[in-house]
């Protein structure tokens, strides 16, 4: 699942009652996002609930389920999201089939108090994880044979936990990223204006769209607002107030990628956009995303997105 891999994922989000909407939403709209991005349906999901009837909420909107969900029912990835009341909620019977899901699904994770459903079924033995930062004490008591790590999220081999919405969110950009490729990640994250916490414990920390540091935030400004004639990064640079090699060190620390490759994303990601949303001729959008002549935008177009601007438009259904 968090691996490098160009086809389409299906997944289980199995939603227990109390789950807050915010979290659902944090594991399912980014990859929303990502199918209109790509302009083609690469994630699909499936809620289920115990039970099968709709999950209640604090918030009075019930989440509809697909089904029931049963451990066996195919091979997708399973996520178990909760949040409140989680002792009453993962009764006997589910933990016996989480259990069951724990030996048929190739990779199960939890999300904010989900973790507590994989530990309580025993699936979290001697594994790294997480859970909400207000539970991490209790957690940790309550199970001293998991490695309780106080990050956003963690990923151990086939199970992932999350410590709340805000680092859901942040797993799921890192789902895309791992297997689609930073340019995608940056431009869903965009899509959420979405900003990293204060915590920068997570490698590599997805500060995508906002960057908090000064100089960083001036560089990637600088970027937005000149695409149809990119800067030299020297430019960049001067326009953030540091030195070039300094601003390659920001951009490696923070953002985990060169600023020559981030700003080659933000192009080629303009290019796309296009294709699947206007007409315009292919020659025009290369023009409009900074590239001398249509042979070097093909060639790049394809490096980056693993095909010719004509078949991505071609391909659109969205």
């Amino acid at each position: 699942m968090f691996t490098a891999d160009p086809t389409p994922l299906e997944i289980e989000v199995l939603v227990l009652p109390d789950a807050t909407l915010i979290l659902v939403a944090a594991l399912i709209e980014p990859l929303r996002a990502a199918n209109r991005v790509l302009g083609r349906e690469q994630f699909r999901w499936t809620l289920t609930t115990p039970d099968g009837a709709a999950a209640s909420n604090r918030a009075g909107v019930p989440i509809p389920a697909a089904r029931a969900f049963d451990p066996v029912a195919g091979a997708a990835p399973l996520v178990v999201a909760g949040s409140y009341d989680i002792a009453r909620h993962v009764t006997s019977g589910l933990i016996r089939r989480l259990g069951r899901a724990g030996r048929a699904r190739p990779m199960i994770g939890g999300v904010e108090a989900g973790a507590w459903a994989l530990a309580r079924a025993g699936l979290l033995t001697g594994r790294r994880a997480t859970t909400h930062w207000e539970d991490l004490a209790d957690f940790a008591a309550a199970f001293p044979d998991i490695d309780i790590q106080p990050r956003r999220f963690v990923i151990d081999g086939n199970r992932f936990t999350s410590g709340g919405a805000g680092p859901t969110l942040d797993l799921m950009l890192e789902l895309i990223r791992v297997r689609l490729g930073y340019p995608l990640s940056l431009e869903v994250a965009k899509l959420f204006t979405y900003e990293r916490s204060e915590r920068a414990d997570q490698a590599p920390a997805l500060a995508l769209a906002r960057p908090r540091e000064p100089h960083l935030a001036r560089a990637v400004a600088a970027m937005e607002t000149n695409l149809e004639e990119p800067w030299p990064i020297s430019r960049i640079a001067r326009a953030a107030n540091v030195s070039t090699r300094h601003l390659q060190t920001l951009f490696l620390r923070d953002l985990g990628v060169t600023p020559y490759a981030h700003y080659q994303a933000l192009r080629l990601n303009r290019a796309r956009r296009l294709l699947i949303e206007t007409r315009l001729p292919v020659l025009e959008i290369a023009g409009q995303s900074g590239f001398a002549s249509p042979a070097s935008f093909t060639r790049a177009y394809r490096r980056r997105h693993g095909e010719s601007p004509r078949e991505t438009r071609a391909q659109a259904c969205f």
